[in-house]
């Protein structure tokens, strides 16, 4: 059977609309938040009509008191104490189940010794302890190591390879001139995952508010037309020492948040592009 060029045109037109729509539905934002931080100016609308692109939250534990209504709220199983192994099950099991949740995050910089400072054979035996008991409930991620990780993360994926890890989840923390590296190493996740989609569950380039803003102004269009990246989350609106994307601590978004979270998919905005309008969803 033959088809007209004209046919055909028809035919891929719609199915790039289909793609691109199918995109623009599922944003990749997400919110790296403290559980004390107010985040619901994140979502809604700016004065200038346009819509927030946030739609995932979590806060480096495994519940929340403060789940938004237009935000999946992800698990993590920070480290390996008992504070965090004793609640998981439990507590990962209710928001698969009850709270909306698909996801869950493994540990947090593991190969960082501030942080969950574990060694690979330490992580892949908690993963199969931990982790694996939600093959088929869940997507897991990989534990989210920072941008020096990559042999211990590569390391992990070997040795785990019966842990049903479907995503891989990274950070990365560098100076604002540096876009090029970034996109080395988001490049290097994706090529280590060989098919599986990457995560960048903290990021920030480190400079001033305009630097920063410069920095998102590349980041954000090359992360949302990347396919292979699903989601990302700029750092930060953590403790108040680390809170760039709102003014102190919340609830008003900075000049930083509002480019963050309001430009459009795919687009590059400018810095405080709109301000930010009250909003009728609630937590």
């Amino acid at each position: 059977m033959s088809f007209s060029p004209k046919f055909v045109s028809t035919i891929a037109l719609l199915a790039t609309a289909l793609i691109q729509g199918t995109e623009a539905a599922f944003p990749k934002r997400g919110l790296a938040t403290n559980e004390d931080i107010p985040i619901s100016q994140f979502g809604g609308t700016t004065n200038a009509g346009r819509s927030s692109q946030v739609n995932w939250q979590y806060n480096w534990d495994s519940t929340t008191g403060q789940k938004q209504s237009w935000a999946e709220y992800v698990p993590m199983l920070w480290g390996l104490a008992s504070d965090h192994t004793s609640v998981w099950n439990d507590r990962a099991s209710y928001w698969l189940a009850q709270g909306g949740s698909g996801h869950l995050l493994g540990f947090n910089e593991p190969d960082l010794a501030s942080q969950a400072a574990l060694s690979v054979a330490q992580a892949v035996q908690g993963y199969r302890t931990y982790m694996k008991p939600f093959i088929g409930r869940a997507s897991i991620g990989s534990p989210a190591v920072t941008n020096g990780g990559y042999d211990w993360l590569s390391q992990f994926l070997s040795q785990c390879s019966d842990c049903g890890v479907n995503f891989i989840a990274a950070h990365w923390y560098n100076d604002h001139t540096l876009f090029a590296d970034f996109q080395n190493w988001v490049n290097r996740l994706c090529t280590l995952g060989n098919g599986k989609q990457v995560w960048i569950t903290e990021f920030q380039a480190y400079g001033t508010v305009d630097q920063q803003s410069a920095f998102l102004k590349q980041a954000i269009p090359w992360l949302d037309n990347n396919s292979c990246v699903y989601r990302y989350a700029y750092f930060g609106a953590a403790d108040p020492s680390k809170i760039f994307l709102q003014n102190n601590v919340g609830p008003a978004l900075s000049s930083l948040g509002v480019q963050y979270a309001f430009t459009p998919y795919g687009q590059a905005s400018k810095r405080g592009e709109g301000n930010r309008a009250a909003v009728s969803w609630t937590a």
